[in-house]
């Protein structure tokens, strides 16, 4: 009879002798690597930044945790397979236009089907800087002219960026403006593709929450207008005149942004109780 449980990893081979210097070869390598900077930890998951010479990358470890397992029984979800869920994701957001995270390897321990633990790698995105800060930081230091023009730019193109997304059936589900990298030439990147959906039965109510953090987003960054959220919306619905369908998608996305700000209070609270964060 086959092991319930067996490992499978696959490596880009072109990124296989780079990640062989670090000690990188297996699924047990991979999920025991101590090295690295750590970069994001929470219940059952962990990010670490590993430099290879000249090269960046970051592992991203899912490890099965009771809570998280039983908190999605009780809302009738059955467990994810993070790692192959992200590597399809990748795929998927690629395949519709977006620009992304270029995925080097990525491996799963599965038990009848539900994942145990796993791994996924993907490059540095070289050069690049979450949007919030580029928004938040770089853009008021710029001489007026200067950054009310390139402002606009980078609006217009979220606009477009998000609405190719969701044009295509895929829903980022956490997308903030920290998820968003802006690079040379000032071409954005999405990034953290692990909960993305791929044409959901409520596409609505996914549009309308992947909007809403967009919003949210931007509330929080010092200087992002009402005409900013403008140029954004007719770029993302491809109109000059918003008609009343697109008026009625905007309300509820303002509504649903007021119960992110409230979720949002909780939230940090509980993260900073179970000492995710200071």
């Amino acid at each position: 009879m086959t092991p319930p449980a067996t490992e499978r990893v696959t490596i880009i081979p072109d990124a296989r002798p780079v990640l062989e210097q670090a000690g990188l070869r297996s699924f047990r390598d991979f999920m025991d690597y101590a090295g690295g900077r750590r970069v994001c930890h929470k219940r059952g998951r962990s990010t670490v930044r590993i430099a290879i010479g000249e090269r960046a990358f970051y592992l991203k470890r899912n490890r099965f945790h009771w809570v998280e397992f039983l908190k999605g029984l009780v809302r009738l979800r059955l467990p994810v397979r993070g790692a192959l869920r992200e590597w399809r994701n990748i795929a998927r957001v690629r395949e519709s236009g977006v620009s992304t995270l270029v995925p080097i390897a990525f491996g799963e321990r599965p038990f009848w089907g539900f994942e145990t633990s796993s791994f996924s790698v993907t490059e540095e995105l070289y050069r690049c800087q979450p949007l919030d800060q580029v928004l938040g930081k770089e853009l008021p230091d710029l001489p007026s002219p200067a950054a009310r023009f390139r402002k606009r730019g980078i609006f217009r193109q979220l606009g477009a960026f998000a609405g190719r997304l969701h044009g295509h059936g895929l829903y980022h589900q956490d997308f903030y403006l920290s998820h968003v990298f802006l690079g040379p030439g000032d071409v954005l990147h999405l990034i953290d593709l692990q909960r993305v959906l791929h044409r959901p039965w409520r596409a609505r109510h996914f549009c309308i929450k992947d909007l809403a953090q967009l919003n949210y987003a931007a509330s929080r960054v010092p200087g992002v207008s009402r005409t900013d959220r403008m140029r954004f919306l007719h770029a993302y619905f491809g109109c000059s005149t918003l008609g009343f369908e697109e008026k009625q998608l905007v309300r509820a996305v303002l509504a649903k942004t007021s119960r992110i700000a409230r979720h949002d209070v909780k939230l940090l609270a509980r993260r900073r109780r179970r000492g995710e964060i200071a």
